[in-house]
Formats: C-alpha cells, structure tokens, sequence
C-alpha cells in the first residue's frame, strides 16, 4: 500500500523523462531508465520510496510514494516531485 495517494503527470514525452533522469541525478536521484520501477531519496537523512509508470506514447507519468518517515508529510514530497517534474517538462495531471 502506498504511504501517499499517487501523483499523475502528463507531457512527460521521452525528452522530459531522459531530462528528468538528468536532474535527479544532479540531485543524487537514480532514476532508472525503464518505463517502470522504483527508486529511493534521501531527504534531511530520510529515506523516502517511489515506484513510477510511465508511458512515453502518451507522455504519462504516475508516480507513488510507498514508504515515508511519518514526520514528513505527503504534500511536502509531492512539492518537490511537482517541481523536478516541472523542470524537466513535465506537468501535473
């Protein structure tokens, strides 16, 4: 079950996803390259988990927080998530 409802994007086409791979890195953020998966972040030394389905046809990008320290708050993840995914191109659904 996930810790925070999921997040849906669109215009997430293959550029904004591979721009969005480039940015997470630069923030310490694996992101793999397949169309689904699962990555962690560390955030103030907190471990927060995602799993992510994207569809590059359709620009598509749905993106859930399965596990979160309880101290931190859904909106304050989604914020972050909304504004990397805004960087790269992408836009909330």
């Amino acid at each position: 079950m996930a810790a925070c409802q999921a997040w849906k994007y669109r215009n997430v086409t293959p550029a904004a996803f591979r721009a969005l791979q480039t940015l997470g890195k630069q923030k310490g953020i694996s992101i793999p390259g397949s169309p689904s998966g699962s990555f962690s972040i560390k955030v103030a030394g907190l471990q927060v988990s995602f799993q992510y389905e994207w569809d590059g046809r359709s620009g598509s990008l749905v993106l859930s927080c399965v596990s979160k320290p309880p101290l931190l708050g859904c909106s304050t993840i989604k914020s972050f998530a909304d504004k990397i995914v805004a960087e790269a191109g992408g836009k909330p659904a």
